[in-house]
């Protein structure tokens, strides 16, 4: 019996998804051309208590190639996933293209076995961020 106890005590394998961010939608703004054109390639880790954490590269909405890492927390409403991430991304305007925050509301929507899609709204925060939907797939292979 302790046994059993044991190893139901131990927390399940994070799990690894590989993201293919897809496209952006972005508030209209006459201060600067923004493309919702921003396919990107990352990878994410899943705990089995739904935090997560990911990295990745993908073209950002001034057509610069920008990286991103960013933490954070999923609760379970019903099948979708619904949680907050926060990090850091470049190459924008602010800051010579340095470091800029990123954070936004994040909803996952299952669509099959290993595949879920990814909505995520990044609200605007002054001369930083532009308002902001952003559609991703995320694939688990491990």
């Amino acid at each position: 019996i302790t046994a059993l106890l044991a190893t139901a005590a131990v927390a399940a394998e994070p799990t690894w998804h590989l993201s293919l961010q897809a496209y952006s939608l972005h508030e209209h703004t006459s201060a600067i051309d923004l493309t919702n054109n921003t396919p990107g390639i990352g990878v994410m880790r899943v705990t089995d208590d739904h935090w997560l954490a990911g990295a990745g590269i993908f073209r950002n909405s001034l057509a610069r190639t920008a990286g991103y890492a960013y933490l954070g927390k999923q609760w379970p409403v019903g099948k979708v996933r619904v949680g907050g991430i926060a990090g850091l991304t470049h190459r924008y305007n602010y800051n010579d293209g340095g470091l800029v925050p990123l954070g936004g509301l994040l909803v996952t929507v299952p669509l099959a076995d290993r595949w879920a899609l990814d909505l995520i709204g990044i609200p605007r925060l002054g001369n930083l961020t532009y308002t902001t939907l952003h559609f991703a797939v995320r694939w688990q292979f491990r």
